[in-house]
Formats: C-alpha cells, sequence, structure tokens
C-alpha cells in the first residue's frame, strides 16, 4: 500500500489530480477541507470549534487541526492506498503527521508537489467557481461543469469565492510559499520530494504522475 502526500499552490489542479488516482489506482483520498465540512456537519464538538475559524478563512490551530484528523482518518481503508491533500500545511506539522501515520503502521512514500507559477496561479483561480454546497471545484477553462452556473454532482448553484479575486490570489501565494518552502526542504532532506509542472494540461500532468509514482 502506498502513502502519498500531494501539496502544490492555489489553483495547480491538484485537487483534479488526486481525484484521477482514486478513480484509477484504488486511492482514498484524505483532505481537511472534506473533513472539518463533514465532522462540522455531523455535530462533531471539535469541528465546531474549529468552524470558528475556517468558516472566516482563518487557519485552524495544528493541534486542533491533527485532533480532529486523528479521528478522521479512520474513516478510510487502511488497506488501501492513501493520498493526502495538503494536510501539512506548516512545518510544525511535519511530526504530527509522522506520529499519525505511524500509529497506524504506515509511513510516507513521496510528498508530490505540484509547480505552477503567479501568473498561471491567478489565470486559474479567477475562473474558478465552488459548489455552495458539497464544495465541488469546476474551472470555465479547464474543467467546466454541463450545466452552466450549477454542480454536476448535486445540481447547486455555483460562485466565485471572495478569496478568487487576483489581488487576493497574490496575497494566499505569498503566505503559500512563505509556508510551503520548509516543508519542501524538509522532504527534499528524506529524499521523498517529487516535483510535477503543473503549468501543462490535466492530462499531460496525470501521465507524469502516473510516471513519478511509479503506478
Amino acid at each position: 500500500m502506498k502513502t502519498i502526500l500531494i501539496h502544490g499552490p492555489v489553483g495547480s489542479g491538484k485537487d483534479t489530480q488526486a481525484e484521477l488516482l482514486a478513480s484509477k489506482f484504488d486511492f482514498e483520498i484524505i483532505g481537511t477541507g472534506e473533513m472539518f465540512r463533514e465532522m462540522y456537519s455531523e455535530g462533531d464538538a471539535d469541528a465546531v470549534v474549529a468552524h470558528q475559524s475556517w468558516s472566516k478563512g482563518l487557519w485552524v490551530s495544528n493541534e486542533l487541526t491533527y485532533k480532529m484528523l486523528d479521528k478522521w482518518v479512520d474513516h478510510f481503508d487502511n488497506s488501501k492506498n492513501w493520498l493526502f491533500v495538503s494536510v501539512v500545511r506548516d512545518i510544525g506539522q511535519v511530526p504530527m503527521f509522522d506520529q499519525l501515520l505511524e500509529k497506524r503502521g504506515r509511513i510516507l512514500d513521496t510528498f508530490l508537489y505540484f509547480a505552477l507559477d503567479e501568473e498561471a496561479s491567478i489565470e486559474r483561480l479567477s475562473l474558478r467557481r465552488v459548489c455552495v454546497n458539497c464544495g465541488e471545484i469546476y474551472n470555465a477553462k479547464y474543467k467546466k461543469e454541463e450545466k452552466e452556473g450549477y454542480c454536476d454532482k448535486c445540481g447547486s448553484v455555483l460562485s466565485q469565492r471572495e478569496d478568487d479575486k487576483p489581488h487576493k490570489i497574490k496575497q494566499r501565494l505569498l503566505e503559500d510559499q512563505r509556508t510551503t518552502n520548509p516543508i519542501i526542504e524538509e522532504y527534499k532532506k528524506r529524499g521523498i520530494y517529487v516535483e510535477v509542472d503543473a503549468a501543462p494540461s490535466i492530462e499531460e500532468i496525470h501521465k507524469e504522475v502516473i510516471k513519478v509514482l511509479n503506478l
């Protein structure tokens, strides 16, 4: 069984690539976005506290995030391939993630980073629309919905997030770079860092991902 952690700047298409890996290679996708939404809807006490932060676009503390993640991963089959999406967003979360995996008899095989420059990130995010109900993400150029303005999965209305405006995107990219660089350096030291160019088409990126992961 493989354990992969993927990361990349906003707009790099990591969620799309995660879905492709899940559909073709039986990976289970584990991410904090779905975790926060689902556990909050279930009335989990920790999620209620976390909601006070993430609903306002603020960071949830490392300790609370991993307290929740430790419970959330028990929803998944430990005998399958696991694909974690951006669950390590701060260097302080690296040892927490190590401990979470160790508790389940797993080790991280690869840290896969989707590299994308600022101009491309801004272009992609400015065209992004998100389902107000289930959180599914669409893009007018790269992943268009079947019925314009409505989610393919649940039929709810799509909207543009306030932080997907160009000036907001630049702020997010600067913050992402600040927090991600130390993480990249750590996984480079461990010899498990792999970088993929996220600028080509979805299909081209997917072929490269398959290659670097030896799938």
